[in-house]
């Protein structure tokens, strides 16, 4: 028995046959054509493009409603990528002055892409050699009249040093059952990562060996956050062990849904709020469900990426409205985080200037900041939906306190802007910023004073604090939401919000963690927004302990040496609380 770990993307258990993808050979020959071929050979390119953006078109309409409109913007890069006038110029200049023909000449081009990409710093660029690599993989495919096979995957677990984004998205429409998925490349903001999330398929990633390894029998995929590995030979104890836990599983889940209607409260009265994050169409479909205080966290860039331009006023007012009627109106509250690109997150029609170190560069705040009339009219579109409903504001990525007053003023000439053409619009909206930066943390108390609300977001804050990039997985050993030193930072911010009277949510991946949440109560959070998915099972948790019991945790937790230290401590108080 072996049990190899890797990054876990999307958690769960899954019990099942492997399916071992060995590498694609194509069998692409080159030979050389007559130049009165030329034209023929073009000819025979031609249809095999169209057939391949026709193959993503059809497949992007039949997803259109099913699955996030962010998630179906991977297919639409794949579609610009085809009517690039450079890569289609190379094609054809190859087949016309190579003389050669056309599978070889797209394999070369393609290739030479591929490379370049490959050698670039920033991930985003690297993540566009997968992309180019799908795409010249459906091209050859469509030239030697050959198809890449689903069913094979049907109800099994998918090995393989990489994943194509494109086969998540024809499985998901051709109704084939994938159980999970192992990879030994991809990060956190792949996109074959965002996928996975999206249409819940439990992923490991950064998996190494995948392919040297022999995989047979039943394995088990284990992608529950404190776990995270793949068993290949399980014994047969361990396996019992993984189907009662499975069982189990889905037992509590089948409980949870009893909570629906029921506050999220402790033994002892205390009210926990809780809110949910909304990045995309199938969130907002599903915090219909799940939405007990509102939303916490609307990722306004979805709007963004979707567009084919920057978004109008008005566009931004439709959809901000539809969120709001989404989770219920009024008596509960919406956050809407200004736009926030930037580092893993570009736009289509937008070029960011090239940077060594795009996490530290030009993202969130810094970018509207300096792109003024973008973040008026996202500005204006808040301010007038918020007019009589319970809408904030918050910015991401603030770093200090100048930063916060140069959109105070742009928001302040916002309002005036609005009076003067007589529109209706919220005067007194509660403004908010993202704790994603340690400088915030270390001057908590001045911000305190400026701010109505923080919301921490805990997957920055906590690669900022440990300088631990959370896509690399050569570093994936140090980027823990549990360090000592990240929950230090988290309560050191509580204390002087509290001193101030401003309310602390959370908002990062750590929101519905089960451990966290105790954690964070110790520390005086009560308010929690996370996945709406994750919202019952944090209600549970909250209703089986006691807050005087909870907040005897806190000294402990802040004496802890190690994440480990701090994990024995959350474990043990949550025994028999899951």
């Amino acid at each position: 028995m072996e049990r190899i770990k890797g990054k876990s993307i999307f958690e769960g258990i899954v019990i099942g046959e492997p399916y071992l993808r060995k590498k694609k050979v194509l069998n692409i020959k080159e030979y050389k054509i007559d130049e009165a071929d030329v034209e023929k050979e073009i000819n025979r390119f031609i249809v095999a493009l169209e057939e391949t953006k026709s193959e993503i078109r059809f497949l992007k309409n039949s997803l259109k409603g099913k699955i996030n409109d962010d998630e179906l913007k991977i297919l639409k890069v794949h579609l610009m990528v085809l009517d690039d006038p450079v890569l289609l110029s190379e094609i054809n200049s190859g087949i016309s002055k190579r003389l050669t023909n056309a599978e070889k000449v797209v394999d070369t081009v393609v290739g030479n892409y591929i490379e370049m990409f490959s050698k670039l710093k920033d991930p985003v660029y690297r993540q566009r050699a997968l992309d180019i690599k799908d795409i010249g993989e459906k091209l050859i495919n469509h030239l030697l009249s050959e198809k890449r096979e689903l069913e094979d995957l049907d109800g099994k677990i998918l090995l393989a040093k990489e994943v194509f984004p494109s086969e998540l998205l024809k499985a998901h429409h051709k109704g084939i059952d994938l159980k999970g998925v192992v990879t030994e490349h991809g990060g956190d903001t792949s996109h074959v990562a965002i996928l996975a999330k999206a249409l819940k398929i439990p992923t490991l990633m950064g998996v190494r060996g995948i392919k040297q390894m022999k995989w047979e029998g039943t394995i088990i995929l284990d992608t529950r956050k404190d776990n995270s590995c793949v068993i290949k030979d399980p014994s047969a104890e361990v396996l019992e062990g993984y189907i009662a836990e499975k069982n189990r599983l889905n037992q509590q889940t089948k409980e949870y849904e009893k909570l629906r209607d029921l506050p999220a409260e402790t033994m002892d009265g205390e009210r926990i709020n809780l809110y949910v994050n909304v990045g995309g169409n199938l969130d907002l479909e599903e915090i219909g469900k799940q939405c007990p205080e509102g939303v916490g966290l609307l990722r306004s860039e979805f709007i963004y990426i979707d567009s084919e331009f920057f978004p109008s006023e008005e566009k931004q007012m439709e959809i901000y409205e539809r969120v709001y009627k989404q989770m219920g109106g009024d008596g509960k509250s919406l956050t809407i985080r200004t736009l926030d690109i930037g580092a893993d997150k570009n736009l289509d029609y937008y070029e960011m200037p090239e940077e060594i170190n795009p996490s530290l560069g030009l993202r969130g705040l810094r970018f509207t900041l300096a792109h003024e009339s973008i973040f008026k009219d996202q500005l204006r579109a808040i301010l007038r939906v918020a007019h009589g409903k319970n809408i904030k504001i918050m910015y991401p990525m603030v770093t200090n306190l100048w930063e916060l007053e140069a959109a105070e003023e742009i928001l302040n000439d916002v309002k005036a802007e609005l009076r003067a053409e007589g529109k209706t619009f919220k005067e007194d909206i509660e403004i908010g910023i993202m704790v994603e930066v340690p400088s915030v943390v270390l001057l908590a108390d001045v911000f305190a004073q400026k701010v109505d609300f923080f919301s921490i977001g805990t997957n920055d804050l906590t690669q900022y604090i440990l300088a631990a990039d959370r896509q690399s997985s050569e570093v994936a050993n140090l980027y823990d939401g549990y360090d000592p030193a990240v929950l230090r930072a988290i309560n050191m911010l509580s204390e002087a919000a509290a001193k101030y009277g401003k309310k602390v949510s959370v908002c990062g991946e750590m929101g519905g963690d089960p451990m966290a949440i105790l954690a964070f109560m110790s520390f005086g959070i009560f308010d929690l927004s996370m996945l709406s998915a994750f919202v019952p099972r944090a209600k549970s948790i909250i209703r089986n302990v006691s807050l005087e019991e909870v907040r005897k945790l806190k000294d402990e937790l802040l004496a802890s040496k190690d994440s480990e230290e701090v994990r024995e401590i959350l474990k043990r108080s949550l025994r028999g609380k899951l």
